[in-house]
């Protein structure tokens, strides 16, 4: 079977390939939610592992050395923030993209330091544009 080009509705075109397969770590507790959002990413080509709750997170986070990590707020046993926290306890220096439904006015007091914060829904351009900015600027040069 011949390789095609597919371009999938309501995405953007990738502008270019991307040369290095960037691995990203996706914690997202809602099965429909993680599917789409892999897809998008999938899509750009980044390399995609999902955990379903930040304990898990944690859990690949050791295994597997994702580059970036795109994380939900609110999900069971151990929300984005905690991870993040445990994260950052542990001395990891990984960006991190939360995603949440809540506006970030309404979060918590918490000490959780995160790279970029999108407000759901978003869209592809959004997370796209968020991956690729945190990308370039954790290149070495």
């Amino acid at each position: 079977m011949a390789w095609r080009s597919v371009r999938i509705s309501g995405f953007p075109a990738p502008s270019r390939r991307i040369e290095l397969m960037l691995r990203i770590l996706l914690v997202e507790d809602d099965p429909d939610v993680a599917a789409v959002t892999s897809a998008m990413l999938e899509y750009y080509g980044y390399h995609v592992t999902i955990a379903i709750d930040g304990r898990q997170g944690l859990e690949i986070l050791s295994q597997e050395q994702p580059e970036l990590i795109v994380t939900d707020f609110m999900m069971p046993l151990m929300s984005g923030l905690e991870m993040i926290e445990k994260i950052q306890d542990a001395g990891r220096l990984v960006p991190i993209i939360l995603c949440s439904a809540i506006s970030e006015t309404h979060f918590p007091p918490h000490r959780a330091r995160y790279d970029v914060f999108l407000q759901k829904p978003y869209d592809a351009k959004a997370l796209i544009q968020a991956v690729e900015t945190l990308r370039k600027r954790n290149q070495t040069p």
